[in-house]
């Protein structure tokens, strides 16, 4: 029986988005950058990822200039990087929860 590769047990197709991105951990706060990005999770560049299983804390500005927060967990990471094709150093994280975000006060005024 052939083994399906990662790419074709994906449910939801992914896409190349490159957004700053900041990462808080149990064992502190990383900045990141995404590579690419589906309904369901991303793979995010940073220099020591936490542990697989891990809950993050996701903050990015999205297009429209409002921050969101987004609760994930660590589904995988990379460790090393072992040349320019592979995946670079990062992990994959699996979407959670999207937060409510506080409206601003001149919004509430309106």
């Amino acid at each position: 029986m052939r083994q399906m590769s990662v790419r074709e047990r994906r449910i939801d197709q992914r896409f190349q988005i490159r957004w700053p991105i900041h990462i808080l951990a149990a064992d502190g706060s990383m900045k990141g950058e995404t590579d690419d990005m589906s309904l369901g999770g991303a793979f995010i560049r940073c220099e020591k990822p936490p542990p697989p299983d891990e809950k993050v804390l996701l903050t990015y500005e999205n297009p429209s200039g409002s921050m969101q927060f987004v609760l994930a967990k660590v589904a995988w990471t990379n460790l090393e990087s072992r040349g320019s094709s592979d995946k670079p150093i990062g992990m994959g994280i699996q979407f959670m929860q999207f937060l409510r975000t506080p409206r601003s006060r001149e919004k509430s005024r309106e």
